[in-house]
């Protein structure tokens, strides 16, 4: 493994339930000896991503990621309209609604928004929805190249749930249904009692920019509700991509 693709494996350890990690327990983490795992974690810090916490002097991601994080939205502000599409939805259908990008080994949110109102479905934010089991990572898979979608199909996939498909082909035979109606639905693939249905938004030819999906419990995911939520989850796509390329 090069050097950065470990310093990368590194990073990808932290996450809201891991914001500190220390030496000895990222190098099991990665499977990296301490002394590549203390090389890494000193260079990261040379350049401010990387801190170290004076009391624990445990390990946690550094302001650096902030500036880049401010680049990144200043070219494409993905972020903010995905907020504002989320809000506008949330309105039109009292459900929960998320709006994720994708990343090496899922999907990430960058929205998300719960409606006013009791049992709904919660949503983790730095939580990966992988791509084989979740709605919005099945429509990218969907509608995503044919190189890119190969490389997802190439990933270790978990049996999450009992309802999570994890055979090769039985996800190109599920991805080429998707493609064709133009949306994925799943139920109890990523989360038990969790139905989601989501679109792939697109700015530029290639692969989706990202996915927009409303999850509900399961029992309310009926076919009726389902001809209620898909034409509201196309005039999302729709503001979306009007906002990020004004076509």
């Amino acid at each position: 493994m090069r050097t950065v693709d470990k310093a990368f494996t590194v990073l990808n350890q932290f996450s809201l339930s891991n914001k500190e990690i220390g030496l000895s327990e990222m190098a099991r983490m990665t499977g990296l000896d301490k002394a590549a795992t203390r090389r890494i974690f000193v260079a990261l810090m040379k350049h401010g991503f990387i801190e170290q916490a004076p009391e624990t002097k445990r390990y946690m991601l550094g302001h650096g990621f902030l500036r880049l994080a401010r680049i990144r939205e200043a070219t494409v502000p993905v972020s903010q309209i995905a907020k504002n599409v989320v809000t506008w939805l949330v309105g039109q259908t009292n459900e929960t609604v998320h709006v994720s990008v994708p990343g090496p080994q899922g999907m990430t949110t960058i929205a998300h928004e719960l409606p006013n109102r009791g049992r709904v479905v919660n949503i983790i934010p730095a939580q990966i929805l992988n791509y084989h089991a979740t709605a919005s990572g099945l429509v990218f898979l969907a509608f995503a190249t044919e190189e890119t979608a190969e490389r997802i199909l190439s990933l270790k996939r978990e049996k999450i749930t009992p309802e999570t498909i994890t055979s090769k082909t039985d996800l190109k035979r599920q991805a080429e249904q998707f493609r064709s109606q133009g949306y994925s639905q799943t139920r109890n693939t990523f989360e038990g009692d969790v139905a989601s249905i989501a679109m792939p938004f697109f700015s530029e030819p290639g692969d989706p920019t990202g996915s927009i999906a409303i999850a509900l419990p399961t029992s309310e995911m009926t076919p009726a509700r389902c001809e209620i939520l898909i034409p509201q989850l196309k005039e999302a796509v729709r503001q979306i991509e009007l906002a990020l390329t004004g076509l």
